[in-house]
């Protein structure tokens, strides 16, 4: 099982797979209320069929493609109305295309598409090198920071309100703010105003930027591991 894991083939089989599963979670037609058009629709699951081939036969292209096309998901996914409104929708899509990411970052995928990966000896290295300890750390105070510096956007956003005298409690429109997910807002009564926090919708604003800094953390970092694993390979290599 280990090694079916290792071939560069099967990793690319299972991106298809995440990329018709999260087709087919986005489609308005799916269960839920998933926004029309949440993913891009660009004849999709063949598309990348062609090119998860392309990587998985050696094209270095498709590969940087690929990394890129999901990234720009990701940030879609971001402004998307349903991660606004804390969905969960949303945030499933934005996980299955980190793993996709991370598929194609895995050593197999990368070494497969250098150049000279015909006349490379098997790689032992594992599949990703284990991140440092101190990209926790980093996430975490980048993720506590990206979500204070989002207090200042601002979104019209409904909430219940209370109206003067004895009328009944209405739905009043206000400013929230916090992105992508709204957690701050004011509730109106009369001529005031009182700031209400959803804790939830903040967690997942702070759980949406720690883990994105991770990754984004772990892509910069991995670069520099990658002529290390290649030297140990070459050394490995039979005489």
């Amino acid at each position: 099982m280990a090694r079916m894991w290792r071939k560069p083939g099967v990793l690319m089989a299972a991106y298809v797979a995440l990329f018709v599963v999260a087709e087919v979670w986005a489609s308005p037609g799916s269960s839920g209320p998933v926004p029309h058009q949440l993913l891009p629709d660009l004849g999709s699951p063949l598309i990348a069929a062609f090119l998860a081939w392309r990587v998985a036969d050696g094209g270095s292209l498709s590969r940087g493609i690929m990394i890129v096309y999901t990234v720009l998901v990701i940030q879609r996914l971001l402004w998307s109305s349903d991660m606004k409104s804390g969905g969960l929708v949303s945030i499933g899509l934005v996980a299955i295309c980190l793993i996709q990411i991370g598929l194609l970052v895995s050593a197999p995928v990368y070494e497969r598409t250098r150049d000279d990966w015909a006349d490379r000896p098997p790689s032992s290295a594992r599949l990703w090198p284990a991140p440092r300890w101190w990209m926790a750390a980093v996430a975490v105070a980048a993720g506590l920071v990206i979500t204070l510096l989002f207090l200042g956007s601002e979104d019209l956003h409904s909430v219940p309100c209370v109206q003067p005298g004895s009328a009944p409690a209405a739905q009043c429109v206000t400013v929230a703010q916090g992105f992508p997910v709204h957690f701050l807002a004011a509730i109106p009564a009369g001529n005031e105003a009182f700031p209400v926090i959803y804790k939830g919708a903040a967690a997942e604003d702070l759980a949406i930027w720690t883990v994105l800094s991770f990754a984004a953390c772990y892509l910069i970092w991995l670069p520099s591991r990658r002529p290390e694993e290649a030297t140990v390979a070459r050394v490995k290599a039979p005489v």
